[in-house]
């Protein structure tokens, strides 16, 4: 439980599920492909947020008392077995999908491995920097199908553009524990309110490329993921009313149900396209 907890499990499953059903999406069905990309990228998932906890044990200790780490539930060794052995391996997997694939994974547990060592403290490019690596399960299954999709090109988009609001309302909501641990955020520079406004701007700026995948993925047939695609617009544009007006834990919680319909849509969709 604690391992799990460390690699924040639930993350790689929900990423695994996303770019399994972007490459399915994308047009290819080959069992052992599906499973390879499934599996690199809970790997990837794994890695990094293990790296994560590793890089970041001072601060969690007061933004997390309860992380792995923090209380000794898992060793420090284990940690960095754990980290680069899923990393590893990961890469490994992604290189029997291809070269285009293996060049988004490795360019993602790249970033991901500076943010967590360094672009964490950098504003503005380090929050960049987890909505692009959140959005680009997306990208990793597209790539692996070999077919350009502009469905799930939109879907990137919107996804980036919405994540990058969240990340900065994110750091609103961590305003008092990263000036304790003397942690540069945007928030922290430009004040929390500020932030979170700026965040809401940014999410509902989002829903422009979250109408245009509702109504291309009709177009193209892709009905159930066009409605996830136009609820979830819909729920973004309340809940970044909501960030402004300083309900910032009603969006956080809010956004992540939201981000879940339309991935709950798109494997609907993969599915649909595997057994019928």
């Amino acid at each position: 439980m604690s391992l799990w907890r460390l690699i924040r499990g639930e993350h790689g499953v929900l990423a695994a599920l996303a770019s399994a059903s972007s490459y399915v999406v994308a047009g290819d069905a080959d069992i052992n492909k599906l499973m390879l990309l499934a599996i690199s990228t809970f790997l990837a998932e794994a890695g990094l947020f293990a790296h994560n906890d590793l890089s970041n044990i001072e601060e969690d200790r007061v933004n997390r008392p309860n992380a792995p780490l923090v209380t000794g539930a898992v060793s420090i060794n284990t940690a960095r077995v754990v980290a680069y052995g899923t990393l590893a391996t990961g890469v490994v997997l992604a290189a029997f999908l291809g070269l285009t694939p293996l060049a988004v994974y490795a360019v993602a547990v790249a970033l991901g491995l500076l943010y967590n060592a360094k672009l964490k403290r950098v504003p503005v490019v380090g929050n960049l920097i987890v909505a692009f690596l959140t959005s680009m399960t997306y990208i990793y299954g597209m790539t692996t199908a070999g077919n350009m999709s502009t469905v799930l090109l939109l879907l990137f988009t919107s996804s980036l553009v919405a994540n990058l609001g969240r990340e900065f309302v994110k750091t609103a909501i961590d305003y008092e524990g990263d000036m304790k641990s003397g942690i540069k955020t945007l928030a922290v520079i430009t004040g929390p309110y500020t932030t979170a406004k700026l965040g809401a701007a940014i999410t509902l700026a989002s829903t422009a490329f979250g109408w245009a995948l509702a109504y291309v993925a009709a177009f193209e047939k892709f009905y159930v993921l066009a409605a996830g695609a136009a609820a979830t617009s819909l729920t973004l544009v309340y809940l970044s009313l909501e960030a402004a007006r300083g309900r910032w834990k009603k969006y956080r919680d809010g956004t992540l149900a939201a981000f879940g319909i339309t991935l709950l849509a798109l494997v609907i969709e993969a599915l649909w396209r595997l057994y019928s």
